[in-house]
């Protein structure tokens, strides 16, 4: 089983959206953190994307973060094969 993916979005964002609409699409248990409302988050983002802010960003485990992934692209880092 993969670890829980973490999934940083804004509430506001269709692409934050269409992917929380996958995760439970699928019964993947995800955690959520809007980067509107929390600094850490926001500085989170800059990191993964040389200091500019861009989202969504989903993080797998150990793996590289994604920017706006594909349903396909987490399905394969979620290890999930259809």
């Amino acid at each position: 089983m993969a670890s829980k993916p973490i999934l940083y979005g804004a509430d506001w964002c269709k692409k934050t959206i269409a992917i929380q609409d996958y995760f439970k699409s699928r019964q993947v248990d995800y955690d959520y953190i809007n980067v509107d409302e929390s600094e850490e988050a926001m500085q989170a983002i800059k990191d993964m994307n040389r200091g500019r802010v861009r989202f969504p960003m989903v993080v797998v485990g150990e793996q590289k973060p994604m920017k706006n992934p594909s349903p396909e692209e987490l399905d394969d880092a979620l290890g999930q094969h259809h």
